[in-house]
């Protein structure tokens, strides 16, 4: 049974009551083909509306049940997203858009990547259903990157390679650790589905979903190494551990592109690591 289905019907009786509403969208695991909802999914919504502020700061979520945690934060089209929990474990993100605002999203391509694996039009005033049948297409993920991109988040990452090791040994822990397992490993995971999705044909899913379904035993083994405990010493063997998968599967991208590799940045944040970790050479190189 559908958990949710309370939750759906009464924002259906909203929205043909409320002419401001021209589309409500499902989204997410209620909607794909594989890999489908379990008893943890959450319920994914796009909401269309010429009036957001009902949504975002008005009562509105407060019809569709008993709220318990609710919150806003920015997402995908320059929107905003309503984040709440009913009662005790029912998740309903509810991403709020101006008809412009979805339109805008379509036809440039960044509801592709949430709405690819499928979606359920429940409500459409102003044929969006035409829209989305001619704009989103089903199927994987294909991430790619040309090489100027390329070349600049290489750089980025070595570049925080130093400065994360700076703000380590200076005792700031916290920023370091930050660094290394939050901002770095943004840059290795983009360049993780890369190399699988390159190197491999594999569907790669996005922000690490079912990461461990499609990212291939070794990776993974060496993925275990690249995270700290709130320690020094941890946080600079975590750095390490990350620096060498990086360029490893960054090494992959550029022999699978043609790419050039920067081999200075490169050279540059290693030799910063080895020296000012009194390390040998053979311990920081793959």
């Amino acid at each position: 049974m559908d958990k949710y289905n309370d939750i759906k019907t009464k924002i259906l009786e909203i929205a043909n009551k409320d002419e401001d509403i021209t589309a409500i969208v499902a989204i997410g695991s209620y909607t794909r083909k594989e890999i489908k909802a379990d008893e943890f999914s959450d319920l994914d919504l796009l909401i269309v509306t010429k009036n957001t502020e009902k949504w975002l700061w008005g009562e509105y979520p407060e019809f569709l049940g008993n709220v318990s945690i609710s919150f806003v934060e920015p997402t995908l089209g320059g929107g905003k997203e309503r984040r709440c929990i009913y009662d005790d474990d029912r998740d309903v993100d509810m991403i709020i858009l101006t008809p412009e605002q979805f339109e805008v999203a379509i036809k440039e391509g960044v509801a592709q990547w949430v709405m690819n694996r499928g979606y359920d039009v429940m409500y459409d005033s102003m044929a969006f259903s035409e829209m989305l049948k001619a704009y989103i297409k089903s199927g994987s993920s294909e991430p790619d990157i040309d090489e100027s991109e390329f070349l600049n988040v290489i750089n980025d990452f070595y570049f925080h390679n130093i400065w994360a090791f700076k703000k380590l040994k200076r005792g700031e822990l916290w920023s370091a650790k930050t660094c290394v397992d939050s901002y770095l490993k943004k840059h290795l995971l983009r360049m993780i589905e890369l190399f699988r999705y390159k190197t491999a044909g594999v569907d790669v899913w996005h922000d690490g979903r079912f990461l461990e379904s499609w990212v291939g035993e070794e990776i993974l083994n060496e993925l275990k190494k690249c995270f700290a405990h709130y320690e020094e010493e941890d946080v600079m063997r975590a750095l390490l551990a990350t620096n060498q998968l990086f360029e490893k599967v960054t090494r992959g991208i550029a022999d699978a592109k043609g790419f050039s590799y920067p081999e200075k940045a490169c050279d540059c944040a290693k030799r910063y690591l080895e020296i000012s970790a009194h390390l040998s050479t053979e311990q920081i190189t793959i």
